[in-house]
Parts: structure tokens; sequence; C-alpha cells
């Protein structure tokens, strides 16, 4: 109890520490995780922005180049046009009125025009390569500080793995720990019930008032009560046994040498153990304080990790913001495109088309993903659960049976038990039968000597009464005579013997003899006597010696089979927590293998090409690898769902093992009881047949007739012996049947004591044997105690090298503190840079818009001038008409003599021009 106390209050002590580490670290772990969750949505968001921005910046390009061409194209196109149309407008009017106008000034007019549109192309193109820079300086700060937050990441994430490395021994010894804390809180249990009974009634009116009270106080004031409770009963057990142990010592007799010797050595055992429970008790206040210290950092840790992640909300929320602020400036600065150049506007459309595409399908791709995640979490949490129950029902079915190893009124009340019980009560109460049986015939042969002497009527009488109830017992012992036929066999030599003995008295002349060996017997019994009464006291001393050893003995398979149990939990966990590590390694592979998938995924997706049939093939190929990725893990679950299976299987084989040998064991001992009985009824004698019985009857009638006619002989011979003699031969031979009856006492005394002699020589060879066992297991187990020194002195190495890695956290902690103030202090930087750019594309569009208006109004004017221009050339042609008519004339007169000279013929130069004067060069008419 008191081991069990102190090493209760240790693991509960280190139970606690362990817990409240683990959960820090859980918490750390989930705070890192999230974290590394959420920067690589950041950094997959932002790889996308960067590729479509660069996609957008590539068409753009191209299509502003396409555009100025097509602009400057469509312009000189529509500028011939309406070159074209003029001429022919001004060759029809030359026509009608024969004036001659030069088209040399309208060519310059034009030429003058085309000339203003590449300057004002080029100002354009040189605000929107402006626009451009902006957005790459703003891309390549986003950039540079995305790359140092993964290089944060990095380190965060091989911490992380330290740590983890780091937290699988704790695992182990938690492991350890929890198998004790079980095996104490049950301890405890069964120690406070009963302890119950003892406590006094002061006591148990405090408890009661505790009790009603109990609704008002917390958990930890009636835990705290509990412990004050569990410690008054231990002291109280402690006092208790001192008084027993004083009591026992003061009862032992001076022969009991070893007896004392095993409780100097035990005592000592007790002072040993509770002094390193006072140690241990040290060194638990020692370590619960350091653990406090633990947690105080581990809470201040958690109060900085928030604040972090709220600076970065709060980080994320203002670059979600700025990326707005991009996507508003990208479409107002689209827009302005659109608006000053027409083809842009055509251009664009499929560039907007696309990025919708482009989201549409990022969007799906997205939701598929999150939609088989969250099956495979739906399926693994299921998967967890059913494992979780199969695990409690194994749980609770190996409890079933330790309680029913361990519950002594089920085994008290089981059908065995009680048969058991009922077998030793019947084979008591016929060794009591065979007792008083074998002490009635060992009266009536002692009567059957005093038969041959002389006496008178009186004696006579007694025979014949006792004849008779030699027929009864007779009678009465026919009925157990196929019992007791093979238990007789000592007791009829010995009845053989007396007969012979009284045949060779019956034979002597004269009673000096009988007197004299008489005497010499009496003489004897004393000796015998208290030789007898030494062997006895020895052999009680013997037996009260190995009654202790008994106990011991019990007390010590009592405690191997506790530490044999323990063995086997420990070995099962341990093979349990190994078969966990592998899965945990299988899990791991299995991540970074998918991780590097992951990396093959992203690096294809970054060199992919713009067919849509690659991106297909590559979607497939990603489809299938996934649907092989969930089928392997589930043929994992499944393997490690048989291996548990096999494990509970074993330990089902193991406690059917375990049946089996107790079954054996209740065997061999109902043989022992079998052996037991057989030999109690081969000690005991056989009834009389009834051949046997008449066969006394006329030996006795024969010496019955005999004796009359020694009597009637020594009637008529020995007149001379007088009536004291009568007397004092009656004395002698009341004396004599009293020191017969003492003999038989003796004898029957001796005969118990060899056996039971023989039966503690036995016993006593097994305790020999036993006591050897139980030295090995002791050195083993002190063995196994310094393995467990040693172990606590590398939990607490680990102890100091935690608290180390949690200085240097807490040193990278002040780092990204400092970070981040950088990041605050750049924050408003970007702001004012934003604020500024927004104020040059507000710049930017007022002076689009008064370029757009003056370029109206100088298309107005050009219109007007070129509309006056030729209201001013029709009256100049008009003039010059009215002035030069005559000179139009003659020059008409002189056009249409070339063109009659072109229509006569060559030859003849007086007929019109035809086809024959060709071809054969013959003039005449076809």
């Amino acid at each position: 109890m008191v081991s069990g106390s102190g090493d209760g209050g240790f693991d509960s002590g280190v139970v606690c520490s362990i817990q409240a580490s683990e959960c820090s670290i859980q918490a750390t772990e989930g705070s890192i995780q999230a974290l590394r969750v959420r920067f690589r949505r950041r950094r997959v968001r932002f790889r996308r922005r960067r590729v479509r921005f660069k996609r957008r910046r590539v068409r753009f390009d191209r299509y502003a180049s396409i555009s100025v061409g097509n602009a400057s194209l469509t312009r000189l196109g529509r500028v011939s046009v309406a070159l074209i149309r003029q001429k022919r407008r001004f060759a029809g009017i030359s026509s009608l009125i024969g004036g001659d106008v030069s088209f040399e000034s309208v060519l310059l007019e034009a030429h003058a025009s085309l000339r203003l549109a590449p300057q004002i192309a080029e100002a354009r193109a040189q605000r929107l390569d402006l626009d451009t820079a902006v957005l790459q300086y703003q891309n390549q700060k986003l950039v540079q500080k995305l790359e140092a937050q993964k290089v944060e990441c990095i380190a965060l994430e091989n911490k992380f793995c330290q740590l983890k490395e780091k937290q699988q021994p704790y695992d182990e010894t938690l492991a350890v720990v929890n198998e004790a804390w079980e095996q104490l809180a049950d301890g405890l249990e069964s120690c406070s019930i009963c302890t119950k009974d003892s406590m006094s009634s002061g006591r148990d009116a405090k408890t009661q008032s505790i009790t009603e009270d109990g609704a008002l106080y917390s958990p930890v004031d009636a835990f705290l009560s509990r412990l004050s409770e569990t410690v008054t009963a231990i002291d109280d057990l402690w006092y208790k046994k001192d008084g027993l142990q004083a009591t026992v010592l003061k009862a032992i007799p001076e022969d009991g040498s070893c007896r004392q010797k095993l409780s100097t050595d035990l005592q000592k055992e007790v002072r040993n153990l509770r002094v390193a429970l006072g140690d241990l008790h040290l060194k638990h206040k020692s370590l619960a304080t350091e653990l406090q210290c633990h947690r105080d950092t581990d809470a201040k840790n958690k109060a900085e990790l928030k604040r972090l992640r709220v600076e970065l909300e709060s980080t994320v929320a203002e670059l979600e913001e700025s990326n707005c602020k991009l996507a508003a400036l990208k479409t107002d600065r689209d827009a302005a495109k659109g608006a000053f150049f027409p083809v842009l506007n055509f251009a664009n459309k499929p560039v907007a088309v696309d990025v919708a595409k482009d989201k549409q399908k990022d969007l799906q791709d997205m939701e598929s993903s999150i939609k088989e995640l969250l099956d495979q979490a739906s399926h693994r949490l299921l998967e967890l659960q059913h494992l979780h129950e199969d695990r409690i029902g194994i749980l609770k079915q190996l409890s079933d049976l330790q309680n029913t190893l361990k519950d002594v009124k089920g085994i008290s009340s089981s059908q065995a038990y009680v048969l058991l019980r009922n077998e030793l009560a019947k084979s008591k109460v016929d060794l009591v039968q065979y007792q008083a049986l074998f002490e009635k015939l060992q009266v009536v042969t002692g009567r059957l000597r005093r038969i041959t002497l002389p006496g008178g009527k009186k004696e006579m009488n007694i025979k014949n009464d006792l004849l008779d109830g030699l027929h009864r017992n007779s009678v009465l012992a026919d009925f157990r005579i196929t019992e007791l036929e093979t238990e007789i066999q000592k007791q009829i030599s010995e009845r053989n013997l007396i007969e012979t003995r009284l045949g060779e008295a019956s034979k002597e002349p004269g009673r000096k003899g009988i007197i004299a060996e008489f005497k010499a017997l009496v003489s004897s019994f004393p000796e015998d006597m208290g030789n007898m009464q030494s062997q006895l006291s020895t052999y009680k001393g013997t037996a009260s010696d190995i009654h202790s050893l008994r106990a011991d003995v019990q007390s010590l398979s009592t405690v191997l089979d506790r530490k044999a149990k323990e063995l086997e939990t420990l070995s099962a966990r341990s093979a349990d927590q190994v078969a966990e590590m592998q899965k945990l390694q299988a899990v791991v592979c299995d991540l970074k293998e998918s991780d590097l998938e992951l990396k093959l995924i992203l690096e294809m997706y970054r060199r992919e090409s713009t067919d849509s049939r690659d991106v297909l093939e590559a979607r497939d190929s990603e489809y299938k690898a996934w649907a092989c990725v969930q089928s392997l893990k589930s043929s994992l679950d499944e393997h490690n769902l048989e291996l548990r299976v096999k494990t509970a299987i074993e330990a089902e084989a193991g406690s059917q093992q375990r049946l089996a040998a107790a079954e054996a064991e209740i065997a061999d001992l109902r043989q022992k009881l079998e052996v037991s009985k057989s030999i109690f009824s081969i000690r005991t004698l056989p009834p009389f047949t009834g051949g046997k019985v008449q066969a006394l009857s006329d030996i006795l009638k024969s010496k019955h007739e005999e004796n009359e006619a020694y009597l009637s002989e020594i009637e008529s011979i020995g007149q001379a012996y007088d009536d004291d003699m009568q007397t004092q031969n009656q004395h002698l031979m009341q004396q004599i049947t009293e020191r017969d009856d003492y003999n038989i006492k003796l004898v029957l005394e001796g005969v118990r004591a060899r056996q039971l002699h023989d039966a503690l020589l036995m016993e006593n060879d097994s305790m020999q044997k036993a006591i050897q066992r139980t030295r090995e297991s002791v050195d083993f187990y002190d063995m196994k105690a310094a393995r467990i020194e040693d172990q606590f002195k590398m939990c607490s190495d680990q102890v100091q090298k935690l608290a180390e890695d949690r200085f240097q956290s807490l040193a990278t902690l002040e780092n990204t503190q400092k970070k981040l103030l950088d990041v605050r202090k750049s924050s408003p930087q970007l702001r004012e840079s934003l604020e500024r750019s927004q104020s040059k594309v507000e710049k930017s569009r007022v002076g689009l818009a008064g370029l757009q208006i003056d370029l109206e109004k100088e298309r107005f004017d050009k219109k007007r001038l070129e509309e006056e221009l030729e209201i001013v050339r029709r009256k100049v042609s008009r003039l010059k008409s009215q002035m030069d008519g005559s000179s139009v004339v003659e020059k008409l007169q002189q056009e249409l003599r070339e063109y009659r000279e072109i229509l006569k013929c060559s030859i003849c130069l007086d007929r019109p021009k035809e086809a024959r004067h060709e071809y054969e060069g013959v003039c005449g008419i076809a």
C-alpha cells in the first residue's frame, strides 16, 4: 500500500505534467499546421495570379502592337478611300465643267494628318508602360515578402519535425505511466472500499458532512479531500501494521530464529522502501515545479501565437485589399484602352472571357478537390470511430476478464469452487468418522488382551457386552465394506500379532511372566511419553513455521502473478505502440510521396502548354494518381485492421490458455484430494465380513471354554489367593487399561506427526524452490528498476532539451515579431504608393478625357475646314471655267482629234479601226 500510494502520487504528477506538455505541443502543432495551410493557399493563389498577370501582359503586348498597326492601317485605308472618292468627284466635276485642277494639295493635307497619328499612339503607349512598371514593382515586392514567409514556414516545419522526434520517447513513457496510473486507480478504489469499514465513526460523520455539502465544492476540492482521506487511511494502516508486527514479534518463541531473521530483513526492506518513497516524493515535487514553469511558458507562447495569428490575418486582409485594388486598376486600364482604341475593345473581349473561364475552371477544381477531401475526411472519421469502438469493446472484455480473475466472491460462488468445498467437507466428515472407528477398534483390541487374564463374573459380563457391541458394529460396518477393504490391511496384521501373543500367553503355565512383561511395559511408558511429547513440540513448532512460510509463499505468488500480468500488459501495449509507430511511419511516407507528387504536378502546371489537350491529359493522369493513392490508403487501413484483429485473437488465445491452465490446476487439486482420500482410507480398519465374524466367534467360544476350564482348575488349585489380591489386580488392571489407552493415543499422535513431518518436508522443499524463484524474480525486478531509473534520467535530459528548444522558439518568435514590425512599417509605405498610383490613375483619366475632348474638337474643325475647302474649290473652278472657256473648248477639240486619230486605221489612215486590220495587216471591211 505504501509503495502503491507513493508511486501513485509520483505517477499522477508525471502524467499531469506530460499531458500538459502534450496539450501545449498539440496546440503549437495545430497553429503551425494552420499557418502552413494558409501560407500554401496564399502561395498557390499568388502563383496563379502571377501566371495570369504574365499571360495578360503577353496578350496585352501582342494586342497593343497589333492594335497600333491596325489603327494606322485603318486610318490610311480610310484616308485613301476618301481621296479616291474625292478624286472621282473631282474627275466628274472636271468632266462636267471641263476644268483641270491638281490633286497634290489634297494629298499633302492627308499626309500631314497621318503624321500626327504615331505621335499620339507613342504618348499613349508610354503612359501604359508606366502603369505596367508600377504594377511590376509592386508584384516584385509581394514576391519578396512571400519568399520571406516561405523561409519562415520552412524553419517552423523543421522545428516541428524536431519536436516530433523529441516527443517519441515521451509517448513511450506516457504509455508506461498510463498503465501505472490505471493500476494505481484500481488499487486506490479497492483500498478505499477496504478502508471505509475500518474508518472511525467521527471520520464517517465528517465525510458525510463533506458529501452533503459536496455540491458547493469544486472537483479540485473533492479530489484533494479524497487524497487526504487516502493519506490518512494509509497512515492508519501503517500504524496498525507496526502494532501487529510488534505483537507478532512478542508472540514468536525463542526457537523461531529463522522467522526473527526474516522479520528483521523485512523491516529493513520496508524502511528502505519508505526512504525511497520519500526521495521519489521530493523528485515529484521538483518535477511539478519545473512542469508548472513549462506550463507558464507554454501559456505565454500560446498568447504570442494568437497575437501573431491576428497580425497575420490583418496582413492577409491588407494583401487582399491590395489585390482588389490592383484588379480595379487593371479593369480601369483595360477600360481606358478600350475607350481610346476601338480595335483594343474587340481584342480585350476574348481576354476577359479567357480570364472568366480560367477563374471558373479554378473554382471548379477547387470545389472538386474540397469535396474529395471532405469525403476522405468523413471516411477516415468513420473508420476511426469504428476502430475506437472496437478498441473500447476489447478493453471492456479485458477489464471483465481481469475483474473475474480478481473477483474472490465470484470465484467462491462458482460451481467448481462450491463442488470442491462440498467434497472437502465430506472428506473431513469421513475422516472424523474413520478416526472414531479406528479408536473404537483399538479399544476393542485392548479389551481382548484383558480377556485372557483371570477375572470374575464381572469380567465375563464385560466380555459378553463387548461381544454384543462387536456384533452390532460389524452389522453397521457391513454397509462400508466395499470402501474400507484396502485400509484395514495394516490393522489386520496388527490383529494377527495380538492373536499370536494371546495364544502364546494362553500356552504358558503361569502368570508371573505376563505380570513382568506388563511391569516392563508400564516402566517404559513414561520414557516413550516424554519422547513423544518432545517430538510433538518440535512438530508443532515446525508446523507453525510452515504456516508462516505458506503465508509468505502465497503473498510472493500473488506478487509474482501481478508482476506477470503487468509484464503481459506492458508487452501488449508495447506491441500496440510499435504497430502504431509503424502505421505513423507509413502515413508519413505516404504524405511525403503525396508532397512529391504535388510538387511534380505544380511543376507540370508551371510548364504546361496552352493546348487544352495537354491540360486534359494532365488532369486525367492526376485523377488516376489520386484514385491509386486512395486505393493504397484503403488497403493500408484494411491491413491495419487485420493486424489489430490478429492481436485481439492472440489475446483471446492467451486468455484461453490461462483458463486451460486454471482448469488443469483444478484437476490436479482434485487428484490430490482423491489421493488424500485413498491414503486416509488405507489407514482405517475394514469391518468384519460374515465368514470372518463366524470364525472369530467360534474361536472366541473355544477360548471361552478353555478359559472356563482354566478357571475351574485355578479355583481348585489356587484357593490361597485372597480378596486383597483380587482388589490389587483390579487396580492394576484399571491402571493398565488407562496406560493402554494413553499409549494408543500416543501411537496415533506419533503416526500423525510422522505424516505431518513428511508433508512438511515436501512443502519445505517446494518452498525452497519457490524462494529461489522469488529471489530470481527479485533480481530481475531490481534490474528492471535500474532500467526505469535510467529511463527517468533520459526523460529529465529530454525535458532539459525541450526547455532549450523552447528558448530557441522564443528567440525565433522574437525574430518573427521583428519581421512583423518591419512588415507593419512597410505597409503604410505600400498604402502611400497605392494612393499615389490611384491619384496618378485619376489624373491620367482626367488627361485622357481632356485629350478625347480636344480630339473631337479637332475632328469637328477639320470637317468644317474640308467643307469650306470644297466650297472654295468649287467657286474657283467656276471662276476659272468662266474666265478660260475658250481655252477649254480648244483643248476639248484637240482631245477629240486625238481620239479620232486613235480610232482610225494605222495603215490606210482613212477607214475606222477593225480587228481584221490588226491580225491580217490588210485594209478592207470584214
